[in-house]
C-alpha cells in the first residue's frame, strides 16, 4: 500500500484495534473513531493513530473507511454517514446477508466490500488488541453489487498488509457456514455454563480444568455483541442446532440402553478433529 490512500477505521474494540495496530506497524497511517470514552483514551494513549476522529469527519478524510463495529451499528453507520463516491467501505461483521443487503442501498458511486476476519479472542476491547491477530488467518470477502474491480483489488491488498489469506464468498454461502462453524459452537460452549450452573454444585468451578476450559472459552465473549450476531443468522442457527440436538438426543439414547452402549462415530470424529489443522 505505497500510494496515498488513507484508511479509517469505526469501531476500535479488539478487531478494529488489531487493524490499527498492525497498519501502523507497517507504516501506514491510519485514522480511527470510536463512541466509547475510554476506548478512545486507550487508542490516543497507544501512539497508533493519526489522528481520532468522530465518524463524520473520519469519512470526510479517509479514502477507505472500515467499519468494525456489531453488526446492528454497521447497518446503522451505512445508511447515515455522509458516504462520497469513489470512497471504499470495507467491514468486519460477524455476518454478511443483512450488511450486504445495507451495501447495495449505498450512494451511487461508493464502493463496497463485505469482510469477516476469522480471527478472535475471548476477550474484547482496544487493550486486547494484537497486530499479529490476523496473520496467517482467512479473511473472507463478500462481494456486494457496490464492489469494483478496483474494490475487490484494493480489499485484497487490505487483507495481504494484515497477514491473513483473502477468501471471496457469498454473502448467504458466508452466513451459513458461520451458523455451523462460529455461532453454533458459540451457543453450545454458552450451554455446558448453563448445564454447569443448573448442577447447583459450587465445588465444579473448582475442579474444573483444561477441557471445561477449553470448551467453554467462547462464552466469555461479549453477550451483547454475540447477541446481535446471533439473531442476525438466527434462521440458519436454528438449522445447525436442530442436528445438533438430534444427535445430541440419539446419544442419550444409545447410552441409557442396557448394557449403555458408546455412539459407533466417536473413533471417526476423533480421528477428524485430530487431522484438522485449526488455527490457535
Amino acid at each position: 500500500m505505497g500510494d496515498s490512500f488513507r484508511w479509517g477505521i469505526i469501531g476500535l474494540g479488539l478487531i478494529g484495534g488489531s487493524i490499527a495496530r498492525r497498519l501502523a506497524q507497517q507504516g501506514i497511517p491510519v485514522l480511527g473513531a470510536d463512541r466509547d470514552p475510554a476506548t478512545q483514551a486507550e487508542a490516543r494513549a497507544s501512539g497508533v493513530l493519526e489522528a481520532l476522529l468522530d465518524p463524520p469527519a473520519l469519512v470526510a478524510a479517509a479514502d477507505g473507511v472500515i467499519l468494525a463495529t456489531p453488526v446492528g451499528a454497521i447497518e446503522e453507520l451505512l445508511k447515515t454517514l455522509p458516504w462520497r463516491p469513489g470512497q471504499l467501505i470495507l467491514d468486519t461483521g460477524s455476518t454478511k446477508r443483512q450488511v450486504t443487503t445495507a451495501m447495495a442501498r449505498l450512494p451511487e458511486g461508493v464502493m463496497a466490500v463485505g469482510g469477516h476476519p476469522m480471527a478472535g479472542k475471548e476477550r474484547s476491547g482496544f487493550a486486547a488488541s494484537d497486530p499479529e491477530l490476523f496473520v496467517g488467518k482467512p479473511f473472507i470477502l463478500v462481494p456486494t453489487p457496490r464492489t469494483t474491480p478496483e474494490a475487490a483489488a484494493r480489499a485484497e491488498e487490505l487483507v495481504r498488509v494484515l497477514g491473513a489469506r483473502p477468501l471471496w464468498m457469498d454473502a448467504e454461502i458466508h452466513d451459513r457456514r458461520m451458523a455451523w462453524v462460529s455461532h453454533l459452537p458459540y451457543l453450545a460452549a454458552m450451554a455446558l455454563m448453563a448445564a454447569a450452573e443448573a448442577a447447583e454444585d459450587p465445588a465444579l468451578w473448582e475442579i474444573a480444568a483444561s477441557g471445561f476450559r477449553d470448551s467453554t472459552r467462547v462464552a466469555a465473549s461479549d453477550p451483547r455483541m454475540m447477541g446481535e450476531v446471533v439473531r442476525s443468522n438466527a434462521d440458519e442457527i436454528c438449522i445447525a442446532l436442530e442436528t445438533f440436538c438430534r444427535i445430541l438426543l440419539r446419544w442419550r439414547e444409545e447410552l441409557q440402553a442396557f448394557p449403555p452402549s458408546l455412539p459407533s462415530e466417536w473413533p471417526h470424529l476423533a480421528a477428524r478433529r485430530r487431522g484438522l489443522n485449526l488455527p490457535a
